[in-house]
């Protein structure tokens, strides 16, 4: 009797590590059940932060530490075990006051998702800051990077790309800016507008051009993943390359230049004198 109870309780602690492993690395599929084996980030840090206790691969809960309290903390990096894409949202309080960065990991099957709550959130302070300090977006590109001059910029994603998820990461955390997911098909490219709005209630309009290169989703993530990875926006539309457009504006300003010129020499050549031709005032010498 007593060799089934310790064979019933050694299966019943078996069991309860599984279930206890299970929940851990168990992401929450489509349907609401759980998912066995699902991606899950190894680590992740931001700019701006730092996670109190360090990352854990077993957690989805955090609290972070925000170095200047009144600036957006960042994704800085991140690495995902299994394939996944990665979205970045912000937190909010009724009041609009910013209290913390999701990040959900979403797969095939379902998506994890992971809290970081800002553990000295600053208190609601109006200020006339609505700038932007980037915008987060998976498998995107911002041209110019986003600066606090600048309102409009290019947006380069991979041809095939057919769904955007757009994070507007606010300068100052009590200014806040809607999130943007849409889906389009392969060939379209819209103009997306973004509105800031600063705590003191004055705003910021930004727009943010798509451009489509000449590279797949697949050929995207790979240069992504790369060791010496820097941009993929190396083969845009020739007629876009800042190259190009130098070359156009040196080409007619030399066509100006030749124009003038051409226009100089012509009216010095059709001088209204005949150099041959006697003056008619010139007195006649005796």
């Amino acid at each position: 009797m007593k060799r089934g109870i310790s064979l019933f309780a050694a299966a019943a602690l078996s069991f309860g590590i599984l279930i206890s492993g299970f929940s851990v690395f168990a992401a929450e599929s489509s349907t609401g059940g759980p998912v066995l084996n699902a991606p899950y980030l190894e680590s992740i840090s931001f700019t701006n932060a730092d996670i109190d206790g360090g990352f854990s691969e077993g957690k989805t809960k955090f609290t972070v530490t925000l170095k200047d309290p009144s600036v957006s903390p960042m994704l800085d990096s991140y690495k995902v075990n299994g394939t996944a894409r990665l979205f970045v949202n912000y937190i909010f309080d009724e009041s609009k006051r910013q209290t913390g960065v999701e990040v959900t990991l979403e797969f095939e099957s379902g998506s994890v998702r992971y809290t970081f709550d800002y553990s000295n959130a600053k208190e609601y302070e109006v200020t006339g800051n609505a700038n932007l300090s980037d915008l987060i977006c998976d498998y995107g590109e911002v041209v110019p990077a986003v600066n606090a001059e600048d309102t409009d910029y290019k947006l380069y994603i991979p041809s095939d790309l057919s769904r955007l998820k757009l994070t507007p990461v606010t300068q100052n955390v009590n200014a806040s800016c809607s999130p943007l997911d849409i889906s389009l098909n392969e060939t379209q490219e819209p103009k997306l507008n973004f509105t800031v709005l600063a705590s003191n209630g004055s705003t910021k309009h930004y727009t943010f051009q798509i451009l489509r290169v000449d590279k797949t989703l697949d050929e995207v993530r790979e240069e992504m993943n790369s060791s010496d990875y820097v941009s993929f926006v190396t083969d845009e539309k020739f007629y876009e390359k800042p190259e190009f457009l130098i070359a156009v504006g040196s080409a007619a300003a030399a066509a100006i230049v030749l124009y003038l010129l051409a226009v100089i020499i012509r009216r010095a050549a059709l001088s209204p004198y005949d150099r041959e031709e006697k003056n008619f005032y010139a007195r006649e010498e005796k």
